[in-house]
């Protein structure tokens, strides 16, 4: 493949050549510049097309060199300057690229904006436990006041509620178990129930129930964006419901999901089953499409302001980011990070924290900057 595009970079260089010989007629280094300004583009289209090799194995440095033609060497006596080539290779980072379907991630250019997002630690934490030794951290969301609530889809029945510095504030018990968690309000957030198909509104002071939304299938993950909930049902739908509990919409699913995350009045979500990433319209319509490597098992989702897509793999144990068309992703933690079958995934725009849970109660903090 190398030696291939090596071989049609000289052709494009011999047609330039043919140009330049037409132009030196002119005896113009104006003449000779717009011939180098269309080399120029030309060479910035094929540095954008060319990949790293699809190991691990990439160099930390690299050279190119071009032999000029003698039409070229001649041309350039008039000249004071020509232009110049220049590659750099910064050393090596595996980047990750969509693919087609099980052919994992391949590599792109380290100047891409998601290349560019950088995660500092602010803490770790874990969720106490509860009446059953077991804790499953299904969801996590973050109140514009820095407390964190989180869902529990354990037998202990429980949404948590824990300060930024990792320090629990709260128990709420719920009659039935939750998986979803979004905040509403300043003070109020939704919770899905799962067996009773309803959405709980609850007020997180008084720690009481506002009322119920109920649904027509077992709901799990929702998204809350101006008015409207978005909740996956156990169904191919995701459902749009006001907080009054109408109806809104509903829309189908390219493949089953349990979260879902509404921004920019654009919809994604992640399939384990095919180890995809979608970003739709809110009618349904798909935008685009990416994969995961096989077996990542993508599954809690959210997005940056700026639309990057961040996904927790509970099976590879990483989190990946995705550049807002889908085109290119990165891993940005994995389990040497910590992370362990991480379900629970928030990004808190206002602050720029993003907020990973494992489903064991082991949460992080980080912030994030561009």
């Amino acid at each position: 493949m190398c030696i291939e595009k090596l071989s049609a970079i000289l052709k494009k260089v011999d047609k330039l050549s043919s140009k330049l010989e037409q132009a030196k007629q002119h005896k113009s280094e104006f003449q000779a510049f717009l011939a180098a300004f269309e080399w120029d583009k030309t060479i910035e289209k094929e540095e954008k097309a060319w990949t790293s090799l699809q190991t691990d194995k990439l160099s930390d440095s690299a050279d190119i060199q071009l032999d000029l033609s003698s039409i070229l060497k001649e041309f350039e006596k008039d000249l004071t300057e020509f232009g110049k080539i220049e590659v750099t290779y910064s050393p090596s980072k595996k980047l990750l690229l969509e693919n087609p379907p099980n052919q994992g991630h391949s590599l792109t250019s380290a100047s891409s904006a998601i290349y560019k997002i950088n995660l500092t630690n602010i803490c770790s934490f874990q969720t106490p436990s509860g009446t059953s030794r077991e804790t499953l951290i299904t969801d996590i969301d973050m109140l514009d006041d820095g407390r964190i609530i989180l869902a529990d889809n354990s037998s202990n029945r429980r949404l948590i509620l824990m300060s930024q510095d990792g320090e629990l504030i709260k128990i709420i018990q719920l009659d039935d178990i939750c998986f979803g968690v979004a905040v509403v309000e300043k003070s109020t957030i939704a919770t899905t129930l799962v067996k009773k198909r309803k959405i709980a509104i609850v007020d997180i002071d008084s720690s009481e129930v506002q009322r119920f939304i109920s649904m027509s299938e077992e709901c799990y993950g929702l998204s809350f964006a101006g008015e409207t909930l978005v909740v996956s049902l156990d169904d191919p739908t995701f459902q749009f419901v006001n907080l009054s509990g109408k109806v809104v919409s509903s829309v189908w699913k390219a493949d089953y999901a349990d979260y879902c995350c509404v921004h920019n009045n654009k919809l994604y979500y992640a399939t384990s089953s095919g180890d995809s990433v979608f970003e739709a319209k809110l009618n349904g319509d798909i935008v685009w499409k990416s994969y995961c490597q096989k077996y990542d098992f993508p599954d809690g989702i959210t997005t940056d302001a700026s639309g990057n897509v961040f996904v927790a793999c509970k099976s590879s144990k990483k989190v990946l980011v995705f550049g807002k068309d889908g085109k290119e992703s990165r891993v940005l933690l994995t389990k040497e990070n910590g992370l362990n079958n991480p379900r629970a995934i928030h990004y808190k725009r206002k602050m720029n924290i993003l907020l990973v849970c494992n489903l064991s109660g082991k949460c992080f903090l980080y912030k994030v900057t561009n």
